[in-house]
């Protein structure tokens, strides 16, 4: 979604969306790449314990 290959849909994740094409605006260069999950479980393994927790956040060390 972030590089406009993709609409959004939910009007949550809209919101935020938004926000971070805002601060996108304000970096002079940027890039985007895809990390496919099995090159990168760490990212993965966070995404899922927040899933599974209901948090909005998650520590790690």
């Amino acid at each position: 979604q972030i590089i406009g290959e993709y609409n959004v849909k939910n009007e949550g994740i809209r919101l935020l969306y938004d926000s971070a094409l805002r601060w996108k605006s304000l970096i002079p260069r940027f890039s985007i790449s895809h990390v496919r999950r099995e090159k990168n479980k760490e990212a993965d393994k966070l995404a899922n314990r927040a899933m599974d927790t209901h948090r909005n956040s998650v520590e790690w060390e």
